[in-house]
């Protein structure tokens, strides 16, 4: 019985079939969209209520800055309300963008391992691993000749990390 190998898998160096379906880990298209909204929700509420929290915060003693603080109370207008609360939905999304690029991402097949650091790819044969482990939410694995391959936090919980890896046959420490 011999497999049929699309162009495409060609081109790409790689085989076709169903064992090609990586078991990802990290933030998925659902996670990224849901921080974007909350951080950007979040920021928009705390910058538009600024001058509100800032008069209340000329009243505390205390409380450093005042000079900031005056300054900001005096945006009394409903326009710097909205402006303020477009900035912060601003900086929100631009927060959990970053937060989200600047994650590790794992993509588990069978035959190698795909980490991904924003736009730096490495690939990794499976027979270089020997172990791959929990340390917290780090990630840990470690490849022949007690080299580290990897050890950082991945947005998983440990359960799909464990399935991930022992679902792909690798050798993976509880």
């Amino acid at each position: 019985m011999s497999a049929t190998v699309s162009d495409d898998a060609i081109h790409l160096g790689k085989p076709d079939g169903p064992d090609e379906k990586p078991a990802s880990l990290g933030y998925t298209r659902e996670d990224r969209r849901w921080m974007m909204g909350l951080f950007g929700a979040g920021a928009a509420i705390l910058l538009g209520a600024a001058p509100w929290i800032a008069r209340w915060l000329q009243d505390v003693p205390g409380v450093p800055y005042q000079d900031a603080i005056d300054a900001i109370s005096r945006f009394d207008d409903w326009w710097a309300h909205v402006v303020l609360a477009a900035a912060g939905l601003v900086v929100g999304v631009i927060g959990a963008v970053v937060i989200a690029a600047t994650a590790h991402y794992l993509e588990v097949y069978d035959d190698r391992l795909v980490i991904r650091h924003g736009e730096d790819r490495r690939t990794v044969p499976r027979d270089e691993i020997v172990g791959v482990y929990r340390e917290g939410k780090k990630v840990v694995i470690d490849g022949k000749g007690g080299r580290r391959i990897f050890e950082q936090e991945v947005e998983a919980k440990a359960a799909q990390v464990r399935d991930a890896f022992t679902g792909k046959g690798y050798p993976y420490e509880s």
